[in-house]
């Protein structure tokens, strides 16, 4: 058996892996999820109570919260005893946390699914991308001229201390409502300029420009710089990256492309499929929620999911208590907005400032929705107080998140770990959904002699994005949305949304 750390890095090379291996950095953030260092060095330190020094190891990259991200691991004979002794731990600990299936079922083939992604990439239209960064540089300088001829200043605009002196000291902007900081200053966040947007024509101006030059830095440039000389852009997946068990994704983050609005489908368009080949998404619909339902045994939420409703606008009938013909898209933005606040543990104060809502009317919609959905809230409190009793909680398959400040002295914390208890189970379970369904698609890829056919390429939360060659498009999309929706049996049904087009931003 292989033991090692960085196993992921070892996929992507030629050399051949052998069968049984196992990742001591993904062993030991499935212990304990919320560790922030994977090093041996700490591994070794923290859990063997042992000195490596002796051992010759390297320190990982700076800023790396995973040993998948750096190359440090113990060297030589002694080296080689700490794995040996880090691995015995893990075994260990693996069986007493009962994560073993886990671990050996789901994350560890998980290891080579994710290289081969990486190595796939994702291919760009980088004529598309220059001529976009081309229009959001003149957007840009127009927008700056407004805001020059609105404040009738010139200054820096991406200074927030400068942007904080034109509006609050130059044009003497009415602050009510604005929060400030811990340190007394006024923020310039979005949260700040939304609130004061109405009162001087500059402030949109401002968000506007923010936004454009997010776009411009964080997406378009970054994008083009990176690609490869196949114009394909390799993002690094990053398994032991959140404490719930969802992967993130980092140089460049694909997970955070835009979703929404003009600029999001532009940047989305620069993403296309390699001649004769199609992109096609396949997206849980609601996964979420329908662990949740499952979760709970809530009757109504289970009734509405098994009926194929609208789970939205059969909640906003409940909350507003009024028949479903009569629900407008306004209710059903609110229900919406309190459904998926649920899942997080969102309080009155986060649903009013989130949903547009006075704090009053914020309260008694979170109240007649736990009078409406009562098992949610009862199962709300049985994690809450398993939290609190035990120091942890874990998902259906296992899956545990050590949460030790939910009996704190400091409301405030006791009430962040009570939210991370409520969601972790429902995300958690989410998560491992979707790594069972990779597993199993890139089993039947590889049984079926389709990998130069289809290509699995990117992951966004409850999203796998694909390129499949167009003349097995229908039968490889009807196989992999059938996988993906029996992956794992739910008490309602499990749906995947499908599209497939040439660009990723104009998919049906």
């Amino acid at each position: 058996m292989l033991i090692d750390f960085n196993l992921k890095e070892k996929f992507k090379k030629p050399a051949k892996i052998p069968s049984e291996y196992f990742d001591l950095g993904v062993a030991f953030w499935l212990l304990n999820p919320d560790e922030k260092e994977l090093s041996p060095e700490h591994l070794c330190q923290r859990y063997l109570h042992k000195d490596p020094s002796t051992s010759s190891t390297s320190s990982p990259q700076a800023g790396s919260r995973s040993v998948g991200l750096s190359e440090a691991r113990p060297k030589g004979a002694a080296g080689q005893e700490i794995k040996k002794e880090l691995y015995n731990y893990a075994v260990k600990r693996l069986r007493e946390y009962k994560l073993e299936k886990l671990f050996y079922d789901v994350e560890m083939p998980l290891l080579k699914v994710l290289a081969d992604m990486e190595i796939a990439g994702i291919k760009l239209d980088i004529k598309f991308l220059k001529e976009l960064d081309k229009e959001l540089s003149g957007s840009l300088e127009k927008l700056t001229k407004s805001i020059y001829k609105s404040s009738k200043e010139v200054f820096n605009i991406n200074s927030p201390k400068q942007v904080s002196d034109i509006l609050f000291n130059k044009l003497k902007i009415d602050l009510s409502g604005v929060k400030k900081t811990k340190g007394g200053k006024i923020s310039t966040d979005v949260n700040t300029l939304e609130t004061i947007k109405g009162r001087h024509p500059v402030v949109q101006h401002i968000l506007e420009y923010r936004e454009l030059f997010k776009l411009q830095s964080t997406y378009v440039r970054p994008l083009i710089e990176l690609a490869d000389k196949n114009k394909r852009v390799h993002t690094t997946y990053i398994q032991t990256g959140t404490a719930t068990g969802r992967l993130s994704s980092q140089n460049p983050n694909l997970q955070n492309i835009p979703a929404e609005g003009k600029w999001a489908k532009e940047i989305r368009n620069a993403f296309i499929a390699e001649k004769n080949f199609q992109l096609v998404s396949f997206d849980y619909s609601q996964i979420e929620l329908r662990v949740l339902a499952s979760l709970t045994g809530d009757p109504k939420m289970i009734e509405a999911f098994n009926n194929d409703l609208d789970i939205h606008k059969m909640t906003a009938a409940n909350v507003f208590n009024v028949p479903l013909e009569k629900i407008t898209p306004e209710m059903r933005r609110i229900a919406k907005t309190l459904n998926f606040g649920v899942v997080y543990g969102m309080g009155a104060n986060a649903f009013a400032k989130t949903s547009g809502l006075d704090f009053a009317r914020a309260k008694k919609f979170i109240e007649e929705y736990f009078s409406d959905f009562k098992n949610i809230k009862e199962w709300q409190e049985r994690v809450k107080a398993q939290a609190r009793t035990t120091g942890f909680v874990t998902n259906l398959n296992g899956r545990r998140r050590m949460l030790l400040a939910a009996v704190s002295m400091f409301r405030s914390e006791a009430a962040e770990a009570e939210r991370a208890a409520i969601n972790m189970p429902v995300q958690g379970l989410a998560a491992d959904i979707i790594k069972i369904a990779m597993v199993k698609v890139a089993e039947e890829i590889k049984k079926r002699e389709w990998n130069d056919k289809v290509r699995m390429l990117l992951t966004i939360h409850d999203e796998l994005l694909f390129e499949i060659r167009e003349d097995i498009i229908k039968e490889a999309a009807a196989l992999i949305k059938k996988i993906m929706e029996s992956a794992y049996e739910l008490d309602v049904p499990v749906k995947v949304s499908v599209k497939a087009g040439q660009r990723w931003g104009e998919l049906e």
